[in-house]
């Protein structure tokens, strides 16, 4: 019974650790092990700059649901802040932030997208910002997010459990062009079927100074006017000279319009009036 007693401490010591030692790679990776591996963000000052002041709020945020900042947020809030901060506005909500941008692939995905979980009964209820993406073979990512009560803003690995069977697809609000590149909030690749599509118009953010400027879509061309052509069908006794009185015009007008060859019309006839 002593050496079984034995057996069992012996057990537990050696998978103690390991436990310890899994949840120790998961959750306290420090930032700036976070920061070395967003080389992506680097081109494009925005999104780098969204990232740098979500880990500067990271270590003052509260978690507190229905709140956007300054100190406390919810999930949504959070990233509603962040990116307000810059100029982009985004909607409020997670499930109205995942209709937003474009779609993007997990193995696509560059640090400053947006990753969306279900939450509870919600298809859609939890976002986070990306900060590190393909940290192994499967693509996993990590992300900034406002978590719990418990543990307010913090990062995440999506492979971490509770978050990797809840995963639900990735959005991409703003893109770069080059190293220093304007960024460019992207159109929302949702199709609506009870809205009627409006003229698009091209948001960009200015890296310098973070101000947007929406530039004013260009006007179509003026389609030109077509003439109407209006017709009249003869009632019995109507002549050339009584139609024309009656629409404005002249005989001759009728005729031309008509191409008729004399004064004679019959009863039931349709001819141009108007042109």
């Amino acid at each position: 019974m002593f050496k079984r007693f034995l057996f069992f401490i012996a057990v537990m010591c050696s998978i103690v650790p390991l436990f310890a030692q899994v949840d120790d790679s998961i959750d306290s990776f420090s930032e700036d092990t976070v920061s070395v591996n967003y080389e992506s963000a680097i081109t494009c000052p925005t999104i780098d700059s969204i990232i740098q002041l979500a880990f500067a709020k990271k270590a003052t945020a509260i978690y507190k649901y229905g709140a956007a900042g300054p100190k406390h947020f919810d999930c949504s809030g959070f990233v509603y802040y962040c990116f307000g901060k810059h100029g982009i506005k985004l909607p409020r909500s997670s499930r109205d932030m995942f209709l937003v941008g474009q779609k993007v692939a997990k193995e696509d995905l560059i640090p400053g997208d947006l990753v969306f979980f279900s939450r509870g009964k919600l298809e859609i209820g939890h976002v986070g910002i990306v900060v590190e993406t393909n940290v192994d073979s499967a693509h996993n990512f990590r992300f900034i997010h406002s978590s719990t009560y418990k543990t307010n803003v913090r990062v995440d690995n999506s492979s971490r459990p509770g978050y990797v069977n809840r995963y639900k697809g990735a959005r991409r609000i703003i893109s770069c062009e080059g190293i220093g590149g304007n960024a460019t909030i992207l159109p929302s690749d949702t199709v609506f079927s009870d809205t009627i599509p409006s003229i698009p118009t091209t948001t960009v953010v200015t890296p310098v100074n973070s101000e947007v400027t929406t530039a004013t879509p260009q006007k179509p061309a003026p389609v030109p006017q077509q003439s109407t052509v209006k017709y009249h069908k003869i009632k019995k006794g109507e002549t050339l000279s009584s139609i024309a009185r009656k629409y404005h015009t002249t005989v001759a007008n009728l005729k031309k319009w008509n191409k008729l060859k004399s004064d004679f019309i019959r009863e039931g006839q349709r001819i141009i009036v108007s042109k």
